[in-house]
């Protein structure tokens, strides 16, 4: 009988020591559910605060990342024109061209080709027909053929309504 005891008693407290433990469990559960819910945690950062930088903050940093590099952040007036000169040389060679089809020739990106073209077509030395995507580029001076057949049929339009000019009004031609 003692041993019956002994076994009964052992029993007891391992279910009590599991009801206290599985309470503790979810008491830990509920406060965690709570404090997702109510926001009273803030999210753990590593140390560094995650603050916007200003304009001169961010050009500083780029520049120290170019150092770092070993490139400049910006290309000068020099290795500009340079560009615009192989850029010129090439749509003189190859008219109506786009950028797509002269970045292939030249190895350069659009990106890399923009501000030397931007220069030309305001210095006058490019000429542009389209728009966005589909713009082309032609050497100033030169006409393109479709500019020239325009200006023939507005020419012949011109032509046509002085020769009508007179007929439209009261009493016909004078004689």
């Amino acid at each position: 009988m003692a041993t019956k005891n002994i076994q009964q008693e052992i029993q007891d407290r391992i279910e009590s020591f599991v009801n206290e433990l599985s309470g503790l469990v979810r008491q830990a559960g509920l406060a965690a559910v709570h404090e997702a819910l109510a926001g009273d945690t803030a999210p753990k950062r590593d140390g560094r605060s995650r603050k916007k930088r200003s304009a001169p903050a961010r050009r500083k940093a780029v520049k120290r990342v170019a150092r770092k590099l070993g490139k400049r952040a910006k290309r000068s007036t020099a290795q500009v024109e340079a560009v615009a000169a192989r850029i010129l040389s090439h749509v003189k060679a190859n008219e109506g061209t786009g950028v797509t089809e002269m970045g292939a020739a030249l190895r350069m990106t659009p990106k890399e080709m923009r501000l030397p073209i931007l220069r030309l077509v305001a210095d006058k030395k490019l000429k542009t027909s389209g728009a966005r995507r589909g713009t082309k580029y032609h050497a100033a001076g030169r006409s393109t053929g479709a500019k020239k057949k325009a200006s023939k049929k507005r020419s012949k339009k011109k032509a046509v309504r002085r020769k009508t000019k007179g007929a439209g009004r009261k009493g016909g031609k004078k004689k």
